[in-house]
């Protein structure tokens, strides 16, 4: 639980930066956006060369230095090798926070795992929602999203850094530089090259944009080809309850690749590259609101890249719940949250691993294919009643017994007090689909073991974490505990 003076601290606005970037370094923030978080390098030259030529001197006049010298100016980077060169994979952590005067002001809106191999210029983008549940240390399960909180939290500067040690573990790939953004600079961004065009590809109303800290709004969007500044381009993005099938991570995922890439593009249009003013503008706007690892040389050297890489054919993929998905979605006292379905991550570390190969995400998602044509096994069930209501579990069994359930044991729980019904996965995610029949039958919440390890009770309930075990554990693939709602869905 964040106390007051620790959220009093974390929207406080980091003034400091990155200590590993000397000043005239930071202020290429837009060279690292266009590179990593955008996945271009043109930029990067542009400020590269303004940095070179600058010397010591951070009164430079930045109009007066002409563009195309740059090249020169970059050869003394080629003598070192950046970090996973030599493995012809660098792997980056972009990160979108929402900054000072927003609520939960270092929590990740925006979470990319970015590839880029040198060799041949290949870019894989792997898009990982902020509702996944992953373990923290010292704070246990936790939504993805909070990693960079609790970093800035044990030390300012160090959320990124906790994000990738994480991040980079469960994909099981090492993470070697991170780059960080705020709402502030993704604006400015936009509006420093005169906006973006984007092809909305459905319209659709949110009535619960954040607005301020405590307040919401309702924003909309109408098909077909829109020119977006920044702040319509952020509420684009940002949306998170959208109609017409736009409310879901997945959709919020692909907008906010469909940004990138037409952030890419206005960036090495003409209009952009052959505007003093515009680039001036982006160095001047991001100078406070970009956070990196990347050191002025390693920045260099990326920039000499980008002239390699194949903007046209950009590797995207998206983590999403669904039959063909590798998480899926629950709901924990209320709370939406997205769990793997296999608790050893393979298939999310196999799709990490291959985000620069068509074919073997191609691979991937036909083996998915091939897994739901067998048929949907019967679940075995045992069912505790943890209220005083005599009966529950049996009439309960009864109902389930009807379906694809098998009930192979029925008794009390070692507490009779509980509120709400709780149901035990002991299959990892395995049965996900009969899963969410019980759910959706029992309205219950859900936990990933008796022992409730997969949520602390700063999250949920105690009731949730509290040791309920079972002696048929080994036998059976849910434990349900019957709370006090059960009995209006017994009766009805």
């Amino acid at each position: 639980m964040i106390d007051d003076h620790s959220a009093n601290f974390l929207k406080e606005k980091y003034a400091a930066g990155n200590k590993k970037i000397s000043k005239k370094a930071k202020k290429i923030g837009v060279k690292l956006l266009s590179f990593l978080l955008l996945v271009t390098a043109m930029g990067g030259m542009v400020f590269s060369y303004k940095i070179s030529q600058s010397g010591q001197n951070e009164n430079t006049n930045y109009e007066s230095l002409s563009l195309f010298s740059s090249f020169r100016n970059l050869s003394g980077a080629n003598e070192k090798s950046l970090t996973g060169e030599n493995d012809d994979r660098i792997n980056f952590l972009l990160l979108g926070v929402g900054g000072a005067g927003h609520a939960g002001p270092e929590l990740s809106d925006t979470i990319i795992f970015a590839s880029y191999k040198p060799s041949n210029g290949k870019v894989g983008l792997l898009s990982i929602p902020r509702d996944l549940t992953v373990p923290i240390p010292d704070y246990g399960y936790r939504k993805i999203n909070h990693i960079n909180a609790y970093g800035e939290l044990q030390k300012e500067g160090y959320g990124p850094e906790l994000a990738s040690e994480i991040i980079g573990g469960l994909l099981n790939q090492p993470i070697h530089y991170y780059i960080k953004v705020d709402f502030a600079g993704f604006e400015q961004l936009i509006d420093a090259i005169g906006g973006v065009r984007i092809y909305v590809d459905n319209s659709f109303v949110d009535n619960t944009y954040p607005d301020g800290e405590d307040s919401v709004k309702t924003i909309s969007f109408e098909k077909g080809w829109q020119t977006m500044d920044g702040e319509t381009a952020l509420m684009y993005a940002r949306s998170r309850h959208g109609s017409n099938g736009e409310g879901s991570d997945f959709a919020r995922a692909q907008r906010q690749q469909k940004i990138i890439l037409a952030v890419k593009n206005k960036l090495f249009s003409a209009s952009t590259l052959l505007n003093p003013t515009k680039l001036n503008r982006l160095i001047n706007t991001f100078q406070d609101n970009v956070d990196t690892n990347l050191t002025f040389w390693e920045i260099m050297k990326l920039a000499k890249e980008a002239g390699g890489i194949d903007f046209d054919n950009i590797n995207t993929k998206v983590l999403e719940p669904g039959e063909n998905g590798t998480l899926y979605a629950t709901t924990i006292n209320g709370a939406y949250v997205l769990l793997p379905k296999r608790d050893d991550w393979s298939p999310i570390q196999e799709i990490a691993a291959n985000i620069l190969n068509n074919e073997s995400q191609n691979s991937i998602a036909q083996n998915d294919d091939n897994n739901n044509d067998e048929p949907i096994d019967s679940a075995r069930i045992e069912i505790k009643n943890g209220t005083s209501i005599s009966g529950l579990a049996f009439q309960t069994s009864q109902l389930l017994a009807n379906s694809d359930f098998t009930v192979v044991n029925i008794g009390n729980a070692d507490s009779r007090d509980y509120k709400k019904t709780i149901i035990y996965d002991l299959t990892e995610g395995e049965k996900a689909e009969q899963l969410k029949q019980l759910q959706d039958f029992l309205k219950a919440d859900v936990a990933m073991s008796p022992s409730g390890w997969i949520f602390s009770d700063t999250v949920v309930p105690r009731e949730l974490t509290v040791e309920t075990s079972s002696e048929n554990e080994e036998n059976i693939d849910f434990l349900i505990i019957l709370g006090e709602d059960a009995e209006n869905l017994v009766l009805r």
